[in-house]
């Protein structure tokens, strides 16, 4: 008998701006995850013919699409996802303890027993490299290596699997090696296959001392010399290269900007309704993160608090040549923060199982072909003996 298959229910909303947002006291504990387009971002999206992977909290991992004008949303729970890395048919994710790699079995996809003849993409469990607690931000896929940004222990690592991490690259203000999360290094622009810059919320030597100034000692540092390229950022995160341009989020003040790594002038691009983190771009539109406060440690004196009544939790599309912002899907529920943001090409209609759920019935895939293992090997092998008599 195929299993049935738990998975987060979520609702279609059309692309207008007519949602309603849910009446469950905590949101979290929704059954549905209601979604509101406040613009063209659906139409952006179709057009470009691609989905997005959406690191979030509470914890998990979505997979967004659009098909015939409405959202398509798959959502898999996953212990505190983290950053995200794309390349290929290959799907990185960062846990509490562990950097995960999913594959697409795109061949396999139409086949899958749960819905036949609809998915043209399916994220399954391949590889888990079992690293502890590093916190990891931003990554990216080096040919077989993972590069992370190893925030815990305040350096650039590789996830290769001989160690928990490899360090190969920490700030030069940094003078010691531990879990103690010195400048709260998070955000890496990797391009050409090299790491050219990095972001920290603080110039800081001290375990957790880039807190006492998080409001405005935000840096962006050029690798590997460690020059500080701008200052006085407030939460900055997601740098980026694009175009041949440096950009930045300055995730305090709910902002895009653009810097001169020479001169380190910084120019807002935009400005949004929500603390900016996660950034991506795909054809001439920056898919960019919007998250609401964290409000367990109360307010924190951010811009962003002085300056908006109300943030959002969402994903806003922008325009790369004009900044104009061409739309924002704003989850109403479900969703409270927006960690990383990654494009997946030529995919429109996505799913991800995570362990538990790839174990039920297993892809196995192999150079010879592959199926869905919908039965245990006893069933088989007791169907076999009664065939046999």
């Amino acid at each position: 008998m195929p299993h049935t298959q738990k998975k987060e229910n979520v609702v279609e909303q059309s692309p207008h701006d007519t949602a309603v947002p849910p009446t469950q006291t905590d949101p979290a504990e929704a059954p549905l995850i209601n979604l509101r387009d406040t613009g063209r971002f659906l139409d952006v999206l179709a057009s470009l013919k691609c989905s997005l992977a959406i690191s979030r909290r509470p914890s998990g991992v979505a997979l967004l699409g659009v098909e015939n004008g409405v959202p398509t949303l798959s959502a898999c729970q996953l212990p505190r996802s983290m950053g995200l890395a794309v390349g290929g048919k290959r799907l990185a994710i960062a846990t509490i303890h562990e950097l995960m790699i999913f594959a697409n079995v795109s061949s396999l996809a139409p086949l899958y027993p749960e819905r036949p003849d609809y998915y043209d993409a399916m994220f399954v469990p391949r590889v888990s490299h079992y690293t502890g607690d590093l916190d990891l931000h931003d990554m990216a896929f080096d040919n077989q290596i993972v590069l992370a940004v190893n925030t815990r222990y305040s350096c650039i690592s590789v996830i290769d699997g001989y160690f928990n991490f490899t360090p190969i690259w920490q700030p030069p203000f940094v003078t010691e090696f531990g879990p103690d999360d010195r400048c709260h290094l998070n955000g890496m622009a990797f391009h050409e296959s090299k790491v050219r810059y990095v972001t920290a919320l603080g110039e800081t030597n001290t375990p957790f001392g880039w807190r006492k100034g998080m409001v405005d000692g935000g840096i962006v540092m050029e690798v590997p010399t460690g020059r500080i390229v701008a200052s006085g950022l407030s939460m900055p995160h997601s740098p980026r290269i694009i175009g041949g341009q440096l950009y930045v989020l300055e995730g305090g003040r709910g902002a895009l900007l653009r810097i001169d790594p020479a001169t380190g002038a910084k120019q807002t691009v935009t400005t949004l309704p929500g603390f900016t983190h996660g950034l991506a771009e795909y054809g001439g539109v920056l898919f960019i993160g919007l998250s609401k406060l964290r409000m367990k440690r109360g307010p924190q004196g951010l811009p962003i608090e002085a300056e908006r009544d109300e943030l959002v939790a969402g994903v806003a599309a922008v325009d790369l040549a004009s900044g104009a912002v061409l739309g924002i899907l704003e989850f109403y529920n479900g969703v409270e923060e927006i960690l990383d943001v990654q494009v997946l090409p030529d995919v429109l209609r996505a799913e991800i199982l995570n362990p538990r759920q790839w174990a039920q019935m297993p892809s196995i895939t192999t150079m010879r072909g592959g199926f869905w293992q919908q039965k245990p090997r006893e069933e088989d092998e007791e169907a076999a003996a009664a065939a046999q008599g």
